[in-house]
C-alpha cells in the first residue's frame, strides 16, 4: 500500500523495542523507544484503546538522532482501575495519520 500524497517521507513506521512493557495507570512514567527513522517535527506516540486515547509527552529534542524518543506515557482515563489494562502503543506520522504497528503496553492499577 502507497499513501496518497506527494509525501516525501513515505518510509513505513516502525517501533523496534520499548524499555517497558508497563507502568501506572496515572502516567508519567519515562519510556524509552527505539524505531526506524522518523521526522522529529512530524511523530506523536500514541496509547490507545478502542475507546480511548492518549498522546505520549515529549518536545522535539526528545527525538535521538531519528530512531529514539524519549517520552512521558500518558494516563489512563481511568485512575481507579483494579486490574492491569492492556493498550495499544503505536506511532503516528501527523502530517498524513500514519501509524505504525502496535505494541502492547499495561496500565498498572495505582
Amino acid at each position: 500500500l502507497v499513501p496518497r500524497g506527494s509525501h516525501m517521507n513515505t518510509s513505513e513506521l516502525r517501533i523496534c523495542r520499548i524499555n517497558k512493557e508497563s507502568g501506572p495507570c496515572t502516567g508519567g512514567e519515562e519510556l524509552f523507544l527505539l524505531c526506524d527513522k522518523v521526522q522529529k517535527e512530524d511523530i506523536s506516540v500514541v496509547f490507545s484503546t478502542a475507546s480511548w486515547e492518549g498522546r505520549a509527552d515529549f518536545s522535539q529534542a526528545d527525538v535521538h538522532r531519528q530512531f529514539a524518543i524519549v517520552f512521558k506515557t500518558p494516563p489512563y482515563e481511568d485512575l481507579e482501575i483494579s486490574e492491569p489494562v492492556t493498550v495499544n502503543v503505536f506511532l503516528q506520522r501527523l502530517t498524513d495519520g500514519v501509524c505504525s504497528e502496535p505494541l502492547p503496553f499495561t496500565y498498572l492499577p495505582r
